[in-house]
Formats: C-alpha cells, structure tokens, sequence
C-alpha cells in the first residue's frame, strides 16, 4: 500500500487543513463501500481514511512528516493512527452519513479483527507526563519514579461492569442507533450511541460496585521510568500500553523530558560548550591547564598567541548520541583575560613591552598611544 498520505489524498505537503479535509470528503464519498461498489473502492476507502487519520490530528501529522512514510509505518500501529478517529462521526460532521450495513465490517476493513456490528472503536486515550533531568543525568541516562493518573480497568470485575451480561435488546450488541433517510445522494443513516446501553452493546444485570458499571476505574499508580542516555531538552519517550484503558486497546503514557541547565556546559546539539577565561599572558606566551568534562578532568594546551574566541576540540567528550553510537565532542571556547588594578611594577612593564613592540614594527599604520 502506498503509504504518502499527501499523495492518496492529492494535496500539496504544506496543505492546510481546510485543503486536508475538502480533499478527503470528495475522496470518502467516491469510494463509500455503500456508493462505490467496483473492485478496488473498499481497499481505496481505507487508503483515504487511513491519511485523513493522520493528516487530520496535527500531532500525528508532525511525527508523520518528522519520520517519513517508511519510519512511521515502522513506529506506528492501525490501532495507534485510528485511536479517537470514528470514522461515521467523522462523515456525519461533514454533513453526510453513510451505514456499513449488511456484511460489511468496519473492524475488519480495517484489520481489527471481527468485533461484530459496526459500533465505536474502544481505543484508550494517549495520556502526556514530563519529567526533569540533569545535564549530567541525561548524559548517563537515569530512572525516575512518576505518578501517573490514568484510567485502568476495573479489576473488580475485569472490565465487563458488572455479572449477567447480556447482548442489548434495543441495539442487537451494535452500540448505535440508527435512522435511516433517502435522499438525492442515495440512503444515508444518522448513526447516535445507542441510550439503552451508552454505546457498549451490551447491558449489564448486576452492575459493579467500585467502576459503578463502567468497566474501568480513575487511579494514580507510580511506576519507574527508565530515560536513556543522550536525551535532549524536548524529547518525548513512550511507554506502551500506560496510557488509560479501552476495551480494544489502552492507549500509551508519552513523557516530556526537560533538561535542566547547567553551570558548566552549554548544550549545542550533542556537543558540549565550555568557556575558559585565560590570563592574557598565558594567551600571549601559551601553556597548559585543565578543563571539566563529563568523564572527569582533561589537560589542554594553550597555543601562543591565542585570541579571544578560539575554540578547542575535545572529540568524542560531548553528550551521547540519543539512540545512536557515538559522542559529541566538547567545544573549549577561550576567553582572555584583560587584567584591572595593575601594580606600579606591572604598569612598568608592559610600557618596557609596548615600547619594544612599537619598535619592532616601525612602520605600523595603527598607532596605539599608552595613557
């Protein structure tokens, strides 16, 4: 299946949603299983649905453009890119609706699995945490506890909301209410969550105490979150199924990492910049000194002559790659040093140097005077 989303829908990468969605109502009504009976217009249909899934939720779009089609396929489950996307509500918004009556099946259309009539996907919502590290942290990777506030299955009773369950009478286990209308475009149903059983389709005979029948309880659990090596300030880390519970799939926890600044290092990339104030002296006769780094202290050599702004390499002593092999290197940036409160003895001799160095160079166009 060919997985350029813009490409399915035939818009331009930098569509706007408008464009996204004037693309895909012409689209969707083209292909409707219901419409468009012709070999091929069912697997279209997905296609269509599928991009307008993702290019329509603009976080999912940003990952999807980040990735690529290849990469995001790879990261990226059915359930994952229809989670909170129904696709009858969605038809229904655009001002027409169209039923997946007799066999057809949208949980099998696409790849659910047989779930029955054609009720609302139970997919959990993805939830978003954040955390803060240190610099030195995020270089060595870390663990940090976080308290999750999510909604799990009720384990009172496993999730079904109570004993004596029952297919629902009033919907036959589809969870919709249907109501069926001709019209110049063809029969066309106005789909609403069945009242007798909240869109479930099923019913329950003695209802649970603690989820009250839902089926699924509000908790706070504290787990232990692993963040690896190389994080940057912004990275979002995914947990699997920590997200809160649906009867179809628990969406997932995403953790915003922050790290924090530090005294030392600044942050470029993976690389590490440190300043380093050197005494002019030393910058004008060169010598030696030692500078932090991650992995403890590192002898440098100050070359004579060094100017104010030079940088000095450290390779391979700057942060590790985020899921990669390697370090950045550490960037030594020289600072020198003008000295204030010169002594009488000090004053004397850099005059004694000045007039050395006026005579070395005669002929100079610039012409210094010493106050």
């Amino acid at each position: 299946m060919d997985k350029d989303y813009y490409k399915i829908l035939g818009v331009q990468h930098n569509a706007s949603p408008d464009q996204i969605k004037n693309a895909y109502r012409e689209l969707a009504l083209k292909f409707h299983p219901d419409r468009n009976k012709d070999k091929g217009a069912e697997e279209h249909f997905k296609q269509v649905n599928e991009a307008y899934a993702v290019l329509s939720d603009p976080e999912k779009r940003q990952q999807y453009d980040a990735y690529g089609p290849d990469a995001f396929s790879q990261r990226y489950t059915q359930e994952d890119i229809f989670r909170n996307f129904n696709i009858e509500d969605v038809l229904r918004q655009m001002g027409f609706q169209f039923g997946f009556g007799g066999n057809q099946d949208l949980f099998s259309m696409f790849g659910f699995g047989d779930q029955g009539a054609s009720r609302n996907i139970d997919l959990g919502s993805d939830i978003l945490a954040g955390t803060e590290v240190t610099l030195r942290e995020a270089a060595t990777g870390t663990e940090k506890k976080l308290h999750v506030n999510h909604v799990k299955r009720c384990e009172t009773c496993s999730g079904s909301g109570g004993t004596g369950i029952t297919k629902c009478k009033r919907c036959g286990g589809s969870g919709q209410a249907r109501t069926t209308t001709r019209t110049p475009f063809g029969v066309m149903q106005v789909v609403t969550t069945c009242p007798e059983c909240g869109g479930r389709g099923k019913t329950v005979e003695k209802v649970c105490r603690t989820c009250k029948g839902h089926g699924r309880v509000r908790t706070e659990d504290k787990i232990d979150f692993k963040i690896p090596q190389g994080v940057d300030n912004g990275t979002r880390l995914r947990v699997k199924g920590m997200g809160d519970y649906g009867a179809d799939r628990t969406g997932d926890l995403y953790v915003d990492v922050k790290v924090s600044k530090d005294k030392i290092f600044t942050r470029q990339g993976n690389d590490l910049l440190l300043e380093l104030h050197v005494p002019f002296y030393v910058a004008a006769l060169g010598g030696t000194t030692t500078v932090e780094t991650l992995d403890g202290n590192e002898h440098i050599k100050i070359e004579p002559g060094t100017q104010t702004g030079a940088n000095i390499y450290l390779n391979n002593k700057g942060m590790p790659k985020f899921n990669g092999s390697g370090h950045g290197d550490e960037i030594v940036r020289i600072i020198v040093d003008t000295p204030k409160g010169l002594s009488a003895e000090q004053k004397a001799l850099l005059e004694r140097f000045s007039e050395l160095d006026s005579g070395k160079k005669p002929d100079s166009k610039k012409k210094f005077g010493i106050f």
